[in-house]
């Protein structure tokens, strides 16, 4: 009966001592992030879509949530001077972002339109889905530049 009570003690000192761990183990992870752009005239307005895509490899899972924050520019520029004739800011999160721009097509034939900015992505130790409890775990940048001629986009 002796040898009963200490192993039972050592056995539930065993069984408890995992819940009371509470360890926390951060992903990590590589990205790739990408910037797709469309465009199409209405109204003889150009709009430029561009999609931003994250495009994460999970190398370990942890236990711990993460957060995915896109920041960047989408911008016209006319390719007769090269000047901006339209610029929007855009943040966000997630795995995948659209964000659009527009500019009148009034004097203008030829657009180059650029999609740039930065992916940083946190984990979530607090599980508050807010970046300044977490660490930054990396960050990738993106960048595209298609041409366009309003002639092409209106066929």
């Amino acid at each position: 009966m002796k040898m009963k009570i200490p192993v039972s003690i050592a056995l539930l000192v065993i069984l408890a001592l995992p819940s009371c761990l509470n360890l926390d183990e951060e992903p990590m992870l590589v990205i790739n992030p990408t910037a797709e752009i469309s465009a199409h005239v209405k109204d003889r307005k150009i709009y430029a879509t561009s999609v931003i895509n994250v495009n994460p490899q999970v190398i370990v899972g942890g236990n711990i949530g993460i957060i995915y924050e896109i920041s960047g520019e989408l911008a016209i520029y006319n390719t007769l001077n090269g000047t901006i004739i339209d610029v929007s800011s855009f943040s966000g999160d997630g795995l995948s972002q659209a964000y659009t721009v527009s500019a009148d097509t009034i004097g203008h034939e030829r657009f180059v339109i650029t999609a740039s900015g930065t992916v940083k992505v946190y984990s979530d130790l607090e599980k508050d889905g807010k970046i300044y409890s977490g660490n930054l775990l990396t960050e990738g940048d993106f960048y595209q530049e298609s041409q366009f001629m309003v002639s092409e986009l209106l066929n």
